[in-house]
């Protein structure tokens, strides 16, 4: 397989090495500064390290920490220090400025409350407001309107396990009103809907009716009614979110709950006849024996070899910005440029994105990479790629994550110490045989555990141990009324929540067109059942009661 050119120019240098002339050659992107971070890991001077840091896009607290490790900057180390000290030295950093660096609601609450005072009375505001240091000496949280903006900032940033001892208890209607018009209360919403130790505060929000919130916040309203029985006020929050949301997938859902609480079959037929694919779609199509059809599997490419291929990262990012300025009529040259039998996957991104919603991409390109693996097995890995990059090699994400299969650097770390194919450098994992390869393997480890396509997706998406407490903790996916959907709906990882559920529709599409077509609602069905879902629940069903 032929490589880009900058692939090219990363393998004749140094094994894993970066150089400075490389990282200066690139435009401002994530891509440039995947090239960075791993130039900070090198063995650079300050001088050189001070170069590269200056050019990222975006500085995040990794880069700066990382930074820190290299530079002869006194202020950044100082910086770092200070952040990085931990709660018991709060009351013993002499400088006031550093001490406010190093100061968060987490850290705080491991302090005695007068060592809190001390704190707040020395740093007073100085550098913004610290009065949520004395709220957090009070007795109790929510029961007046008196102090609420500082009692939400600990509220949003004391953590989960401050939220559950402090905050979880039935609210009056006053103060419940009064936190209703607050600009935070979306938050507040979210942060106690989606915790289920938060069933007081809870109980409270299911008593919320009308507003003007923004449409994720009305839904998490319903769904947090209904979970209460209250049906009614969980119907106007959906019908508000649904005057709201613009994206497809989130009008889908609305009629999608509509249906579940009514049980009116017009909104069952409205459902089936969005654009959309998504599993409220597909639910509602099943149920109504409707087929879905507009989509394609394939396109007619030539032999071309010189089409983009999409592997080179800078390359892929520039033509990607020439197809988000695309129209209908301009686009015939777009895909002269990517017709060649390597460029399907690219030709399919183009017209995808040109002619969405009305039509979707579910091709399946590098299948060559595939031949040993079972059909049910093949739709994962599709349905997984379809939603990690729409089938593009070179991408890098925000978090690093590389290529085909969005393999995280360290888990490339892990992987390849028992894996045959051995990466040159990282960017070996923008090869698609590569990133299969690695997918692949790290599958074996999901799947040995989690049953269901959409557990495993929210492994691949968040990790094994998050998946396992998701199903071990807070009493998820178990059988009961509006069950999994209301369970899938109160995640509380934006990123995970909707990436199992387009995941689990691009399963059920490429299940039908591989040969294996599988119930949508047969999926649903396995998902509530422990002894059939996963292995740890499986496993605590075995044990004596």
């Amino acid at each position: 397989m032929k490589r880009s050119l900058l692939l090219t120019l990363l393998f004749v240098s140094s094994t894993w090495a970066i150089t400075l002339e490389e990282i200066n050659d690139k435009p401002a992107s994530r891509q440039k500064n995947f090239l960075i971070w791993q130039f900070l890991h090198q063995d650079i001077n300050a001088s050189q390290a001070n170069d590269a840091f200056y050019q990222v896009e975006y500085v995040n607290e990794r880069f700066l920490f990382d930074y820190a490790a290299k530079t002869d900057e006194a202020e950044i180390k100082y910086t770092v220090n200070c952040m990085k000290e931990p709660a018991c030295n709060l009351p013993l950093i002499p400088e006031d400025d550093c001490l406010m660096l190093a100061l968060t609601p987490a850290k705080a609450a491991a302090l005695k409350n007068e060592e809190r005072e001390g704190i707040a009375a020395r740093l007073e505001d100085k550098f913004g407001n610290t009065q949520w240091l004395r709220t957090m000496n009070q007795e109790s949280f929510y029961t007046s309107t008196d102090n609420l903006h500082s009692e939400t900032t600990l509220f949003r940033l004391a953590g989960a396990a401050y939220r559950y001892a402090h905050f979880n208890h039935t609210v009056t209607p006053e103060v419940l009103l009064a936190l209703s018009a607050m600009n935070s209360f979306g938050n507040i919403v979210f942060l106690t809907v989606t915790d289920p130790k938060m069933n007081q505060l809870q109980q409270s929000l299911s008593d919320v009716t009308g507003g003007k919130y923004d449409p994720q916040t009305h839904f998490f309203l319903a769904m947090n009614s209904i979970k209460y029985g209250k049906l009614g006020i969980a119907l106007d929050h959906l019908k508000e979110a649904k005057l709201r949301f613009y994206a497809p997938i989130d009008k889908d859902k609305t009629r999608f709950w509509m249906y579940q609480i009514t049980q009116d079959q017009e909104y069952l037929k409205e459902l089936s006849e969005s654009l959309d694919i998504n599993m409220y779609v597909l639910y509602a199509r099943e149920l109504l024996n409707l087929p879905t059809e507009n989509y394609f599997t394939s396109l007619p490419t030539t032999d071309r070899t010189d089409s983009i291929k999409g592997i080179d990262p800078f390359e892929w990012r520039a033509f990607s910005q020439e197809i988000m300025r695309s129209k209908p009529e301009t686009i015939s040259d777009l895909i002269d440029r990517s017709d060649g039998n390597e460029s399907m996957a690219i030709q399919g991104y183009v017209l995808e994105r040109t002619y969405e919603p009305y039509i979707h991409n579910f091709t399946m390109a590098y299948d060559q990479y595939m031949t040993n693996l079972s059909n049910d097995k093949k739709a994962l890995l599709y349905a997984l790629m379809r939603q990690e990059t729409r089938f593009i090699p070179g991408l890098i994400s925000r978090s690093f994550a590389l290529g085909l299969m969005q393999i995280m650097p360290f888990n490339v770390d892990t992987i390849s110490k028992v894996h045959p194919l051995k990466p040159t450098t990282y960017f070996d994992m923008l090869e698609p045989q590569m990133s299969i390869a690695y997918a692949i393997s790290h599958l074996k480890h999901l799947e040995d555990k989690y049953y269901n396509p959409i557990l495993i997706a929210y492994g691949y998406n968040a990790g094994f141990g998050s998946t396992k407490r998701l199903l071990t903790e807070g009493g998820r996916f178990l059988p009961g009324e509006y069950e999994p959907f209301l369970s899938m709906e109160l995640m509380g990882n934006d990123e995970n929540r909707e990436y199992g559920k387009r995941v689990l529709a691009n399963y059920v599409i490429y299940k039908k067109i591989l040969g294996e077509e599988v119930k949508i609602t047969s999926l649903f069905d396995n998902l509530i059942q422990p002894s059939q879902s996963d292995y740890f629940r499986a496993q605590a069903l075995k044990l004596p009661q």
